[in-house]
């Protein structure tokens, strides 16, 4: 996948070593750019993540020569998504609808999917420097022009690069380090004041996943719960473990002191199906909890010559299913714009902007409409009594959070 052409092209970092972030790195050094990738954790880790791997990812991993790896990994081919209202009323999403040239969605640990992302990174050539944190941005003439890292056993180092990219996921870690430095900018009051407001804007969601065993749910399944507050996914993965993630309103979760075992039981078991699958399940691991601060676009040029990719870019609804798809596009975007924009970063800023409102604008005001549905139980109820009356409405509903299958084909 390396190119052979001598005089390589500009040097890239990429923070983040995620879907999105090893992807990105991967494609950037097959077009010959010398690419370094950070990531603060050691691979493989779990992850907070539904781990629904829908069909039109599986294109995206044989261009990136991963394919066999991920198909390799032990993980669960789901031929149909089951949407559940409280009452135990569903509908059911074949997984051809996203795709029919894939046989079937993924479900897959997020531990494996990564691991294996970030070997292929490291055997086509991109520098790979695992635990080690950014903890501040390097710049020159207002612009960025690299980052300071601290490593595992405290040693620092400065990382200089032509273009920074943040692809650390939900928490722009690198989004909020130039937040904090125009705050210094600020006069005394504006930042007391900005601080009241912070306080003011706590995170309403929060998110929770295990890993169970013995749970009552049929193989080639992923299945959606609705209830109080929230909805959850369960499906199985590697090793017949099944990964159990929720979202939750906040109030709810402060409600029963954070304890998510208590929340199944007395809040998710209201779902009459949940309760079915879920009833003697145990977890083979602590349960991940995270704030949720928001959905939808974020600002995808966070400074001169840093841009954001993945969820740090945009981040979109769990219960659609596209979360693992828009991280990998927004990487393929950003690799092209990158490509055919090599020498000038406004020009890639600019361009990439175009890109992602083209390709995503839509999708995320569909499905922050559907979030609105989906936690209020008795409208959940209500669509899924409706949609399940006609089998062509589901499936344009689906092709509504992703790109449709006829632009696919036309690309």
């Amino acid at each position: 996948m390396k190119s052979r052409i001598q005089n390589p092209k500009p040097k890239i970092v990429v923070v983040g070593a995620g879907p999105s972030g090893a992807s990105l790195a991967i494609r950037l050094l097959r077009e010959n750019f010398r690419v370094v990738l950070i990531e603060r954790e050691k691979f493989p880790r779990h992850k907070l993540c539904g781990e629904f791997i829908s069909p039109e990812c599986l294109a995206h991993f044989r261009e990136l020569g991963v394919l066999d790896e991920m198909q390799a990994a032990g993980g669960e081919r789901i031929t149909e998504t089951v949407f559940y209202a409280p009452d135990g009323k569903s509908v059911r999403v074949p997984s051809k609808w996203f795709n029919n040239n894939e046989s079937g969605a993924l479900s897959l640990s997020r531990a494996e999917m990564d691991f294996r992302l970030l070997e292929k990174a490291k055997a086509v050539g991109v520098e790979v420097l695992e635990e080690h944190s950014a903890i501040n941005l390097l710049s020159e003439k207002d612009k960025i022009c690299g980052v300071k890292l601290r490593a595992k056993d405290g040693a620092v180092k400065e990382v200089f690069t032509d273009l920074l990219i943040d692809a650390t996921g939900r928490a722009g870690i690198l989004g909020k380090m130039i937040s904090r430095k125009d705050a210094k900018a600020q006069r005394k009051d504006e930042i007391i004041n900005q601080r009241l407001k912070t306080k003011d804007q706590r995170p309403k969601l929060v998110g929770f996943k295990a890993h169970l065993k013995n749970v009552n749910l049929g193989k080639g399944v992923c299945e959606i719960y609705f209830f109080r507050g929230g909805y959850g996914g369960l499906s199985f993965v590697e090793n017949n473990l099944a990964n159990h993630c929720f979202l939750i309103k906040a109030d709810i979760v402060r409600e029963f002191s954070g304890d998510a075992n208590k929340i199944v039981k007395q809040v998710i078991f209201q779902n009459r199906r949940a309760y079915e699958t879920l009833k003697n399940a145990e977890a083979v691991q602590d349960w991940l909890a995270v704030s949720i601060d928001g959905f939808g676009q974020k600002i995808l040029n966070l400074a001169p010559n840093l841009l954001a990719v993945g969820d740090a870019a945009a981040f979109i609804d769990p219960f659609t299913g596209s979360g693992m798809l828009m991280a990998m596009e927004s990487a393929e975007i950003l690799a092209q714009t990158i490509t055919e924009n090599a020498l000038s970063p406004e020009k890639i800023a600019e361009h990439y902007k175009i890109l992602c409102k083209k390709k995503f604008q839509k999708r995320l005001r569909v499905c922050s409409l559907l979030r609105q549905a989906a936690f209020v139980p008795n409208f959940a109820k209500a669509a899924i009594s409706a949609l399940s009356l006609s089998g062509k409405a589901r499936e344009i509903l689906v092709h509504s959070t992703r790109q449709t299958l006829l632009a696919r084909k036309m690309k």
